[in-house]
């Protein structure tokens, strides 16, 4: 059976994606680790535990936060 691909917004940006993504899928193969990075999804900081979770759904938007220390 083919997967179908979706449309998501990532970071502003529209993105299509299999649709058997998780959210920590997306993070990890978009070049991020998980444990370094916030991550929104529709309007709702996710936790750790939730990243592995979510799957991804057409129309679902992501914001993935880079924390940045230094002054």
């Amino acid at each position: 059976m083919k997967r179908e691909a979706i449309t998501i917004f990532a970071n502003g940006k529209k993105e299509s994606i299999d649709e058997s993504c998780s959210v920590a899928n997306f993070v990890t193969g978009h070049g991020w680790k998980a444990t370094q990075v916030v991550v929104e999804h529709n309007g709702r900081v996710l936790s750790r535990a939730e990243l592995t979770a979510t799957m991804l759904k057409s129309g679902d938007s992501l914001e993935v936060i880079v924390p940045v220390a230094g002054g």
